[in-house]
């Protein structure tokens, strides 16, 4: 039976004393940044930069155009770059993707941008447009960058790649094309009618190219025709802000640290050149004819002289002082008749008006989770720190749940607190990305019904409380989200978003479950309860000709725990299979399939999710030689874990344990990926890894890229690093040497064995390599030239030097059968006598 309660507000007002609040995480804006919000106010125009990636847009641009032209700026990334490398942590695909999605958002925090996605999935690496497009489904993505157009009404739109070969990267060049025919589309009323009931048809003035020298094959050319592209200096100064353009581009592209993005900030004169595309051209500046003032509103040609007279009469030692001509602005604003400009300037004006108060508001719960149904417990602090009246006149709860009346006077610098009480809606869905709802693998996109949330970077907050004020007469509503607050020994006071979770979510021991025989392996089920005390059923559903036993287990959570474990009995079928196990919990008839993830770094919000509990079962056959595995780790490497499963002993060794002593009693030593780019200290430990190898032992050292690589070689010959790579997973694989020990033993590899690939085969091939490397396969993209240096292998003394640029962190983790049979042929080199 569902019980459905009131919402009950207890509400007591206290004054607190000598108590310190932060405005957020970002702090109360100080007067010289209120004044160039102000100056804000008075410019009416936009601007859409289009590229494919996190980390495409040209942020130095951004941050000129949105704070020295002050314009609405906002950045299109048409993926959230799943397909990426992570050079901070373990996570990839997805999970990669929630973190780069939050990098930008603090990027655009530093540069005054706004964030916008499509649904297209960063599959990967792609070397052409139509391979991509065909991947993504062109007409769907185009919709989206239609429908952000629409959304955002810019005046110009500005890409970053050109439409052709010279982007380098199918994302890229597609980005580019989808520009070009969004641009169209947006203003036909004919293209995608259906987003027409919430959004008007929108025509921009002009295309342009922001040219990158990084694409200019004719240098000559590109300086003898300079005078025909449109030029901008973002290098310029803003006292207001404390930094030059250079230096907030640097700060904002320095947030893409999951790509190792941290960037020199640049001072000085710095010219961006722009080529003509489509649309009207303009002669000399970008906003050429398009009227950025207060006059493109139907009776707004009065609304500049009033921020030219606050502008005049703002005093930088009392910004409160400029709130009475701020709100005669904001009722002029009100009068005005467009479903535009009136909705985003009056959110500015607010915006400006609380910061000029120094009102600060803030609404605080004791816990971070909450489930659906759970009675939630809010603290919310008001108070207005200047001379100004201000009245706290009611307070709308959380959820939509009942507005109840305050009617208290917000005196200088005396706080007031209020608490309340509301329950969870028991429809409230839970925290999870809403992209990320279906799981939809390597699909070229991700499944979003509701049209409302297409380009939007992330999920709503859940729980928002809207505090209604008189500000010397005027009505004014702000709507803060609920936070958790904690204070932290290091970092001091940190904020945290609200989560919505199940009451009960499992966790299965491990990602991927490997059998490398016809035997019964346990499975072990960890079962959470949010609230503490729980009782139910778990059961594990595992694919056709797969067992379990029991068929289900019984559980009960204690208040004191909060957690239990379970275990589960799986036996394979005879021959090889693959497929997933679903962990499922039944509590009083409801079923619940959702395991917890949490993404906890420094430079973003901890991000919580909730994916489906589940696991990969894989029976292969598969036969080791050796036992022990010295491990070097690079970046965002789950290797060892991978390893382990298949009942490895791994040992994660630093850069001081690499010495041939050391070293002498592991059967391989292993660099994970990117480890010399990664760990400048490890080029000076090659000697001693090369004389381990020398002795008798195996070095495995899987792919590096030719940047930020230190100088000397990467093995006892040289070889060279290029940028290519076979990005198609199921690429055509040719065994160039069938009598190589790396296909023969303990496993014998066929071409079966490179079924099942996920995204891609390998990158950063080498190339030149020494004649006495030994290849073993040979693949290439439809189209490319064949790459046979996917591994290299030597003999050194009595051991083995092996280099290989096969993409074995993706595939291991993924399960892939054929790649953990040829990962353990690398690693059993030599041990053919023992």
């Amino acid at each position: 039976m569902m019980l459905i309660r009131r919402l009950v507000f207890f509400i007591f007002l206290l004054p607190l004393a000598r108590v310190s609040f932060a405005q957020g995480s970002s702090g109360q804006p100080d007067a010289s940044r209120i004044f160039h919000r102000i100056e804000k106010l008075g410019v009416l125009g936009s601007v859409l930069y289009f590229a494919a990636h996190p980390d495409d847009e040209n942020t130095g641009f951004i941050a000129f155009m949105a704070n020295e032209r002050k314009l609405q700026t906002a950045y299109l990334s048409l993926t959230r770059g799943d397909g990426g490398q992570n050079l901070i942590g373990p996570e990839m695909r997805e999970l990669l993707g929630i973190i780069r999605t939050q990098e930008l958002l603090k990027a655009r925090g530093v540069d005054g941008g706004k964030q916008f996605f499509t649904r297209a999935n960063d599959f990967g690496y792609s070397k052409n447009p139509d391979e991509t497009l065909a991947v993504w489904d062109r007409e769907k993505v185009l919709a989206d960058a239609v429908w952000v157009i629409r959304k955002t009404r810019p005046d110009i739109i500005v890409t970053r790649f050109p439409p052709d070969e010279r982007a380098g990267h199918g994302h890229h060049t597609a980005s580019a094309l989808l520009a070009a025919e969004a641009f169209d589309a947006a203003g036909d009323p004919n293209r995608f009618p259906e987003q027409l009931s919430y959004v008007k048809t929108w025509q921009p003035k002009r295309l342009v190219w922001n040219i990158s020298m990084w694409f200019i094959r004719d240098r000559e050319a590109f300086v003898k025709n300079a005078a025909s592209y449109l030029k901008l200096d973002i290098g310029t100064f803003n006292p207001l802000l404390g930094a030059s353009y250079g230096e907030l581009a640097a700060t904002s592209r320095s947030m893409h640290k999951s790509q190792g993005f941290g960037t020199l900030a640049e001072r000085g004169t710095d010219v961006e050149y722009f080529e003509y595309v489509k649309g009207e051209k303009a002669q000399t500046d970008l906003m050429e004819g398009i009227n950025t003032g207060w006059e493109r509103v139907e009776g707004g040609e009065k609304i500049s002289d009033q921020i030219d007279a606050i502008k005049k009469g703002y005093d930088l030692r009392n910004p409160a002082a400029s709130v009475p001509a701020l709100l005669k602005l904001r009722s002029s604003i009100k009068n005005l008749q467009n479903d535009y400009w009136t909705p985003i300037k009056l959110g500015e004006v607010d915006e400006v008006i609380r910061e000029a108060l120094g009102l600060h508001l803030e609404a605080v719960v004791d816990h971070n989770l909450y489930t659906p149904g759970q009675e939630m417990k809010l603290s919310l602090s008001a108070i207005n720190r200047s001379d100004q009246p201000v009245s706290f006149e009611s307070v709308e709860g959380p959820f939509g749940l009942g507005n109840t009346a305050v009617d208290s006077t917000l005196r200088n610098n005396q706080p007031v607190s209020l608490e309340l009480k509301a329950p969870v809606p028991v429809s409230q869905p839970i925290s999870h990305p809403y992209w990320l709802n279906k799981d939809i693998g390597y699909a070229g996109l991700f499944e979003v019904k509701d049209q409302l949330k297409i380009g939007l970077p992330e999920n709503a907050p859940p729980a928002e409380v809207a505090v209604h004020l008189s500000v010397a007469g005027e009505k004014i509503t702000y709507k803060i989200p609920v936070i958790f607050k904690k204070r932290d020994p290091v970092r001091g006071e940190v904020h945290e978003p609200v989560v919505i979770a199940p009451p009960v979510y499992t966790l299965l021991s491990d990602d991927v479950f490997m059998f490398r025989d016809g035997k019964a392996r346990q499975v072990r089920v960890t079962v959470t309860s949010v609230q503490g005390k729980a009782e139910g059923v778990v059961r594990l559903k595992v694919p056709d000709g797969w067992v379990v036993s029991p068929a289900s287990g019984r559980f009960r959570v204690a208040a004191e725990t909060g957690k239990t474990e379970l275990s589960f009995s799986v036996t394979p079928p005879a021959g090889e299979a693959h497929g997933e196990v679903v962990a499922e919990t039944e509590i009083n008839g409801q079923r619940y399939d959702r395991s917890m993830g949490v993404i906890a770094y420094e430079h973003i919000p901890r991000q919580v999710y909730f994916p489906q509990s589940k696991a990969r079962v894989v029976r292969l056959d598969l036969k080791i030689k050796g036992h022990t595995i010295g491990y070097v780790e690079g970046a965002g490497d789950a290797m060892p874990a991978s390893l382990r499963e298949i009942g490895y002993q791994v040992t994660i060794l630093e850069d001081k344990d690499l010495d041939p002593n050391s070293l002498r009693k592991f059967d391989a030593v292993i660099l994970g990926v990117r480890a010399f780019n990664t760990r400048p200290a490890l080029a000076a430990r090659l000697p001693a890894l090369l004389a381990y190898a020398e002795a008798g032992g195996n070095i495995i050292v899987q792919y590096n890229t030719s940047s930020e690589l230190p100088a000397g070689a990467l093995g006892p010959y040289p070889f060279d690093l290029s940028r290519e790579r076979v990005s198609v997973e199921d690429a055509a694989v040719r065994i160039l040497d069938p009598n190589s020990p790396v296909l023969r033993f303990p496993n014998r590899i066929t071409a079966k064995d490179f079924d099942g690939w996920v995204q891609e085969r390998g990158l950063y091939f080498p190339q030149n390599w020494d004649k006495r490397y030994k290849t073993v396969i040979s693949s290439n993209d439809p189209g490319g030239a064949p790459l046979d240096g996917g591994i290299l292998y030597t003999q050194v003394g009595k051991g083995f030097y092996v280099y290989s640029s096969l993409s074995w962190f993706r595939e291991l983790p993924a399960g892939v059968p054929g790649a953990y049979r040829l990962f353990v042929n690398l690693i059993s080199l030599g041990k053919q006598a023992q």
